[in-house]
Order: structure tokens, then sequence, then C-alpha cells
């Protein structure tokens, strides 16, 4: 690769726990790339900030986004891919050949690719509890449908946010909104936690695992030998993962949309591995 340094960076609030400094700096590394990675705090609510970091970002290189801006994003870009339209929630960012400022939705293929990696875990024709309605539970949700799931019900502390998801992305017939607990006893194949409970050690847990009866938790949060509720996951008998796998996966489509699948050489996943978890070993929370 040939070029001036290139800057990348993650625009979120908070952000400073983020492993993805360290995975996209190995990962660049191993690729050979010439450029920078690191995570910039800008406020939720701030578009006039968050506007200006994405393009002056954009202008070096690209980036991405994180809670609480993913939404604000898709509609701060010039053009969007299908997945940002499609979830109305953009995490990657970067300029086209024509200056224009171009966004996507990565944790859609992310969290297909991570769910895909679960032994005994399929989620065609199956039941998934969703708790949260923000931007990554977009995508959870969009992935599910794509997936083919059975039915997909969404508890959130505001129901009228999980009905408002469920309209505007067109989901009727698979998807409703629930309480936790459920009405009527129903088993889930998976129970996703996309909510930002747990990157706080003081946060309640998003659910008790006494509540419902599931196979498999997915905590999109990660942390250092898991999250308080993958552990709490595990003290019930559930076989439970967190969000790293899907962290990793998600930033290798980014690497894509930014350089080309043609340039991502072979190991690059397990480079960016290898980084976040030395990333947890020394303190890196959530």
């Amino acid at each position: 690769m040939t070029g001036g340094l290139r800057r990348y960076g993650l625009l979120g609030d908070p952000v400073a726990h983020s492993l993805s400094p360290s995975m996209y700096r190995a990962a660049f590394g191993h690729l050979g790339i010439d450029a920078s990675y690191e995570a910039v705090r800008v406020p939720g609510g701030d578009l006039n900030a968050l506007d200006r970091e994405m393009r002056d970002l954009a202008a070096s290189g690209g980036g991405n986004v994180t809670v609480p801006h993913k939404e604000d994003a898709a509609r701060i870009v010039d053009v969007v891919r299908p997945y940002a339209k499609r979830t109305g929630a953009c995490n990657c960012f970067w300029l086209d050949e024509s200056g224009r400022l171009v966004g996507d939705n990565t944790d859609v293929g992310g969290f297909l690719h991570a769910t895909g990696d679960l032994d005994g875990i399929d989620l065609a024709g199956a039941k998934v509890l969703l708790l949260g309605a923000g931007g990554a539970a977009r995508a959870v949700a969009v992935a599910c449908e794509s997936a083919g799931v059975k039915r997909l019900d969404i508890h959130n502390r505001t129901a009228e946010r999980a009905e408002r998801l469920i309209e505007e992305l067109g989901l009727e017939k698979i998807a409703r909104t629930v309480a936790v607990p459920p009405g009527s006893v129903t088993t889930y194949e998976l129970v996703v936690n996309s909510t930002s409970l747990g990157i706080e050690p003081v946060d309640l847990l998003p659910l008790s695992f006494g509540d419902v009866t599931v196979r498999f938790a997915f905590d999109l949060v990660y942390g250092r030998g898991g999250t308080e509720w993958t552990r709490a996951a595990a003290f019930a008998g559930v076989p439970a993962t967190d969000g790293l796998s899907m962290l990793v996966r998600q930033a290798v489509l980014s690497l894509e949309r930014w350089f080309g699948v043609e340039s991502i050489r072979e190991g690059t996943t397990d480079t960016m591995w290898a980084a976040a978890r030395d990333g947890l070993k020394i303190g890196s929370a959530g």
C-alpha cells in the first residue's frame, strides 16, 4: 500500500474503554498499511461535532461510529449503503471517489458471522429474544430477518421505542414487543442483549435468567472474562458469549469497506482477535 499516513478513528460516548484502536492498529501492521486509529469522544446529541469529526476523519481515511451516534450518523452521511439504510444505523464511514461521505452498517454481517460460529445455534427457524431497541438492536433485528428466524420478540424499557423499531423496519410478520418475563412460556434458542447495560460495573443486569427459558445468551457488550450478564448465564446453566466475536467480525468487514476485499490477507481476523484479547488482559473492560 502506498500514500501518506491515513487517519481512522472511532466516534462515540463513552469510547475510552474500546478495544478498536488496538485491533485496527494490529490489522494495519499485518496488512502493511501506514495508518493510525484513535478513539474520539463525541458527546451524545452533538450533531455538529459528529458531522465535523466524521468528515475530518473520512478526508484522510475513514472510521467507525458507536453508541449513541449510529442512528444520527446514518442521517449525516451523503450516501447510505443498503444495510445502513435498512437499519437506519451507520457504524462505518469513508469517502467515495467523488468525495461523498459514505455510510454502511457492518454490525449486521458481524452478528451473522459471530452467531454462525456458535455450536448448535441456527438462526433459521429460531425464536429469538432481543433486549433493547437502539442502533445495535436494529442491526440484530435485520440480521435475524435475513437469517430467517421464526419469531423475534423485542423487549425494551420503553415499549413504544420497540414498537417503532418493528414498524420502521417492517418486521410485523416476525416481530412483536414483549414484557419480561413474557406472559406465556416460550423457549428461545437465543437471547441477545443489545443494550449498553454491562459497560459499567454498577449497571443492572438486562435480564434475569430466571425469567425466561433460553438455550444460548449473546451479550453485545464485552469484557475481561465475559460480562456480568454472561457470567450470570453460566451460573444459571445457560451457555453464553460476549460481544468480542461480533466486534472482531464487524471490524474485518469495515477493513473490507475501506481497502477492498482483495486487500485483506489471510490471518487478519486472527491478528485482530489476538489484539482484542491482549487489550482485555491489560485492563480494557468493556
